[in-house]
């Protein structure tokens, strides 16, 4: 969450009302009425919101709101996983906005602060557990029982907790490397990242229990990983450092 004690309340400037563009334009970009830009810090130093999955990015071109590719349905107007930084916030058309840094090379970036609240860094609804005893999870898209797959005690698997309906638990599975406690993938020395997959409620109650607070998950090359700690705080661990989460 994005805790108020870090930053003060800035008293924001009046507004102006901005047009986009040239008369017969307006049909197509909305008017901007902006305040001031305010830095974060005195001192102008960037500072680290988190990572932001799946948060919209309202971009701006010369002071034209567009969309990545023109098309406001493409993936690029999203996050997806991106670790977000700001300078400061200012008011698009009486919404608070946090202008993300050099998050592109050519558009100015910038994200409504309401993301970067409580209800959007609520991670409880994950959980790490740890396989007592091995088991074969399904496949993905659900079309067979079992898979080549196999998970082995110790491994540390994160559970959706939201997801235990019509028998069906989805999990995050360890990295396919052979030494997080699943095998079954063919290893071809690419990068590695954590598998989805479903399992049985019934696996779920025989072969696994919840880990200990400080277990890692770990989800990729990087050694990011996640704890039943960390998911209480509603983030991650990157390189050491610990970073929240917000996801929509």
């Amino acid at each position: 969450m994005f805790k108020n004690k870090f930053f003060k309340l800035l008293t924001a400037a009046a507004f102006a009302a901005v047009s986009i563009g040239s008369v017969n334009a307006v049909s197509q970009a909305s008017l901007v009425q902006a305040s001031a830009f305010h830095y974060l810090r005195k001192d102008h130093k960037i500072v680290t919101l988190g990572y932001g999955e799946n948060l919209p990015v309202r971009f701006y071109n010369n002071g034209k709101h567009v969309y990545a590719f023109d098309d406001p349905k493409d993936d690029s107007n999203y996050t997806d996983h991106d670790l977000l930084k700001t300078h400061g916030w200012k008011y698009i058309n009486g919404t608070k906005y946090y202008k993300i840094y050099n998050f592109d090379n050519t558009l100015s970036s910038y994200i409504a602060a309401k993301y970067f609240t409580k209800k959007y860094n609520d991670l409880s609804y994950e959980q790490i557990y740890t396989v007592t005893k091995a088991f074969s999870p399904r496949n993905g898209d659900m079309q067979a029982s079992k898979t080549n797959l196999m998970l082995h005690p110790g491994a540390a698997i994160e559970v959706d907790m939201y997801s235990k309906d019509n028998d069906i638990v989805s999990i995050g599975a360890p990295l396919d490397d052979n030494k997080h406690g699943l095998t079954g993938f063919i290893d071809d020395g690419s990068f590695h990242a954590s598998a989805w997959l479903k399992i049985t409620q019934s696996q779920f109650k025989n072969n696994c229990r919840k880990a200990a607070p400080n277990t890692k998950f770990v989800f990729n090359d990087n050694g990011d990983y996640e704890t039943n700690a960390s998911l209480a705080r509603g983030g991650i661990y990157h390189k050491g450092h610990f970073y929240k989460v917000y996801t929509r």
